[in-house]
């Protein structure tokens, strides 16, 4: 019959790659701070309505940003194919130079707008225009919503 040996063995040592964990990491947290950059600079594009876009307009240099107001002059293709026209806000006039996507048909005289773009000199260089529209459909036409809330539901109480 054979022996069974029971003293107690030495375990074997772990193998020590501690270069791998510290570059695994490093790689992680190099990968988290490039997200988080992107991130914070893609959600930077703020808003300004005409006076304080004009009022700023040394310190803001070609920053991109978002400019609200009202557009205050009939709208003009240019010979490079930029639409041209000018908004107003709180008694401040802006030139926009827009090239882009055209605007929907809800842009024309007298309409709410916010261009999106950066200041060329004197001229707001804008790449997207976004249009508010009015609520005129339903007042226009009240009889195509129905504001009656339905009687067989039970109040609350």
């Amino acid at each position: 019959m054979t022996e069974l040996d029971l003293t107690p063995q030495q375990p074997a040592a772990p193998r020590s790659r501690p270069w791998r964990n510290w570059l695994i990491m490093g790689g992680l947290a190099l990968v988290a701070g490039v997200v988080l950059y992107q991130a914070l600079t893609s959600a930077r594009v703020f808003f300004l309505n005409v006076d304080e876009a004009v009022e700023q307009r040394a310190t803001l240099g070609d920053d991109t940003f978002r400019m609200q107001g009202t557009v205050i002059s009939e709208p003009e293709t240019a010979a490079d194919g930029a639409l041209l026209f000018t908004v107003s806000f709180g008694g401040a006039d802006a030139e926009i130079r827009h090239v882009g996507d055209e605007p929907s048909n809800l842009f024309k005289l007298g309409e709410q707008v916010v261009a999106e773009g950066h200041w060329e000199g004197r001229v707001f260089e804008s790449s997207q225009i976004l249009v508010k529209h009015s609520e005129e459909y339903v007042e226009d036409n009240p009889d195509r919503v129905d504001y009656e809330l339905d009687e067989t539901v039970p109040e609350a109480g």
